[in-house]
């Protein structure tokens, strides 16, 4: 049972609400922002881990199995 911290009374009720906090336009400009940071990642990323397929001949001991580039 809870009580009053400023009277000691156990008559209390617990009420949840939700309240929207306000924003500026400073935080709309920090998400404009982020969102073409994120857009630019998403194209430049790929972009540049692009990798070349390069061919590479490998010789293979057929005993053992050990293999080394020719």
């Amino acid at each position: 049972m809870m009580t009053c911290r400023k009277c000691g009374g156990s008559n209390v009720s617990v009420q949840a609400v939700a309240e929207q906090k306000k924003r500026g336009c400073f935080m709309a400009l920090i998400w404009i922002i982020l969102a073409i940071i994120t857009l630019g990642m998403i194209i430049w990323i790929p972009l540049l881990m692009k990798k070349g397929s390069k061919t590479v001949t490998y010789a293979i001991c057929q005993s053992c199995g050990n293999r080394w580039k020719t």
